[in-house]
């Protein structure tokens, strides 16, 4: 036999590059995490305004026929506008072909996935933010700007919580910079549950906390230097509870260590919200839709997603913040 018994001479050339049939999705959120823990509420127009009245207390009576004691109630507002998020990806039928499979299905888990994870975004971003308040979005009758911002200073308890919403990662016992700088603690939950009790909150009520894998981990260690009982902490970590303490868990890693984010700008730290449900609100405009259109003009199909949300805080009285450090 002549030749080379490799040659592909006489032969056609009817390979091509194969890519697996089907596909595997990156990992990523795919699920929504704030459903429950806030306000959820349907987001009608441009803006959206909640009113609130101030507290008000009894005076007591001291004399038969006085003058009634007059107070002008305080009136506020806070304002919440759509933000928009949209997406679209091409999808040819020559990939078809070549790919061996229709990945429409695919991209269209992708655009879920995206939109699952722009939620989660809005929520996190939306626990110290600022939020618009007057008569106007943002603005009073006088066009004066009126925002309401979150304290981002330290609670120190000793002063009736007269100072901010903020447990720093070095806290001493009431909350106070001075202490040792630390991750998530039993002692900082508890300076946080107080805090909250001692803002008015229902005790009663379930206080939610936001903690990347890290706080989980901070627990479990300090629950094992301390020698104590670490089942609960244990089952924690491992996911089969996800309540201690009176706190429910919300793990994401939406909660990531940023850059000299402490209080006084010089640490790293994870900002970790702690809130009651009624302190968050969650709008959406527009549900995430989906949708498969044919474009003559391209002759391609093309896959769209398009969403409109956004998501405010109600009340700083009902969120605080634990700092944790990276340690």
């Amino acid at each position: 036999m002549a030749g080379n018994t490799n040659s592909v001479d006489g032969y056609t050339e009817a390979f091509y590059n194969a890519y697996k049939i089907g596909y595997e999705a990156i990992l990523q959120e795919k699920k929504f995490f704030w459903d429950g823990t806030m306000r959820m509420e349907p987001l009608e127009g441009e803006n959206k305004s909640y009113d609130f009245v101030g507290s008000i207390e009894l005076t007591e009576k001291s004399e038969r026929f006085a003058d009634v004691p007059i107070e002008d109630m305080t009136h506020n507002r806070r304002w919440i506008s759509p933000r928009y998020f949209e997406k679209g990806i091409y999808r040819d039928d020559l990939d078809q072909i070549a790919l061996q499979s229709d990945p429409t299905s695919a991209y269209m888990e992708a655009l879920m996935k995206g939109s699952i994870r722009t939620m989660n975004g809005i929520g996190t971003a939306a626990f110290f933010g600022s939020v618009r308040g007057g008569i106007n979005p943002g603005a009073d009758r006088d066009g004066n700007a009126i925002t309401y911002t979150f304290t981002n200073t330290a609670i120190d308890g000793t002063t009736a919580l007269s100072g901010g919403r903020t447990i720093p990662h070095d806290a001493d016992k009431v909350g106070a910079v001075g202490g040792t700088t630390s991750g998530l603690t039993i002692q900082k939950m508890i300076i946080a549950r107080t805090a909250l009790v001692q803002l008015n909150n229902d005790p009663d009520d379930i206080f939610y906390i936001a903690v990347s894998p890290k706080q989980k981990a901070d627990l479990l260690e300090a629950a094992e230097t301390q020698s104590s009982d670490t089942s609960n902490v244990k089952a924690l970590v491992a996911g089969e509870i996800d309540t201690y303490m009176g706190f429910r868990f919300i793990e994401t890693n939406q909660i990531t260590l940023g850059t000299n984010n402490d209080i006084n700008s010089d640490t790293n730290v994870y900002e970790c919200p702690v809130w009651t449900k009624e302190g968050m609100l969650m709008a959406r405009h527009l549900m995430p839709r989906f949708r498969l259109d044919f474009l003559p003009t391209k002759q391609i199909w093309q896959i769209y997603a398009v969403m409109g949300a956004n998501a405010i805080r109600m009340d700083e009285d009902k969120v605080v913040k634990i700092e944790c450090a990276n340690v």
